[in-house]
């Protein structure tokens, strides 16, 4: 079912709080080392905190009707730009059951759906444009909704990826994982012993919000990840490295070891930095 454009604006205003209070959050907290801990009342104020914007510096909302927003389309099927692609059996826009707007992305993965390149088997998207790259000390926002399938069974390979910042090589020293006990993770392979805090389960056949905010950097006490799962903060600000070279970009769809068919919709993507709390 369609959702309109008042219940994506309700959406976005939930959001926009929640980043707000984020912030007021941190400023809160930034004050406690100088005059002792918050009282009560401020640290309860933080969930009214006033709305805010911060700049949009990419979006992969599928709002264009096709894979035009992203720049390569990865699959057993293509390993081209994703200019003129209309979709295939590997990845398809649809309209039938979005989260915002009129259209959403849906990613099938099958046995053996393996590129020419190698690796795993995938279905993903790629940009290195100038706002989904990152570099060392960027702050960020990420947004998006999924939906996986009534039937979708838990992960039997190594990996499965819905979604990554991408180093030069190797693994993603930052990801969003789907475990085999059917967990959401912030995870990434590319570093080890860095926590990887759960969102939340995996919510078979319904769509669920998720945002996280990420301080990139190379060192462990410089970079944090915070996440929430629709409204609710499910992963409290947690310091480790996201970054294991001098940027990262990004992908998104399936990226797994092996597995049964099934697939996962994506939609509502959108990446902003730190915005100004508004009055």
């Amino acid at each position: 079912m369609e959702i309109d454009g008042r219940r994506g604006a309700r959406r976005r205003t939930r959001v926009r709080r929640r980043l707000a209070g984020a912030a007021l959050g941190c400023t809160v907290l930034g004050l406690v080392g100088v005059v002792g801990a918050p009282p009560a009342a401020a640290l309860s104020a933080l969930s009214a905190a006033p709305a805010t914007e911060g700049r949009e510096l990419f979006v992969g909302d599928w709002e264009t009707g096709d894979f035009g927003q992203w720049e390569t389309c990865q699959t057993a099927t293509i390993n081209s730009g994703c200019g003129g692609f209309g979709g295939d059996r590997t990845m398809r826009i649809v309209t039938d059951d979005v989260r915002q707007g009129r259209y959403a992305a849906e990613f099938s993965i099958g046995p053996g759906d393996v590129p020419d390149f190698g690796g795993g088997e995938r279905a993903e998207v790629r940009s290195s444009a100038p706002g989904a790259v990152v570099h060392e000390g960027d702050e960020r926002w990420y947004q998006w909704s999924m939906k996986f399938p009534a039937d979708f069974p838990n992960p039997t390979g190594v990996w499965f990826i819905v979604l990554q910042w991408h180093a030069g090589s190797g693994s993603p020293p930052l990801a969003i994982n789907i475990s085999d006990s059917g967990t959401v993770d912030i995870g990434g392979d590319g570093l080890k012993g860095e926590p990887h805090p759960t969102i939340g389960p995996v919510h078979r056949g319904e769509w669920v919000d998720y945002t996280l905010h990420v301080k990139f950097s190379r060192d462990h006490d410089g970079g944090f990840v915070e996440a929430w799962e629709n409204d609710t903060q499910t992963v409290p600000r947690t310091n480790r490295a996201t970054m294991t070279s001098d940027e990262n970009y990004l992908k998104q769809g399936i990226y797994r070891d092996t597995g049964p068919a099934t697939s996962v919709r994506i939609d509502g993507f959108r990446v902003t930095e730190p915005g100004t709390v508004l009055p």
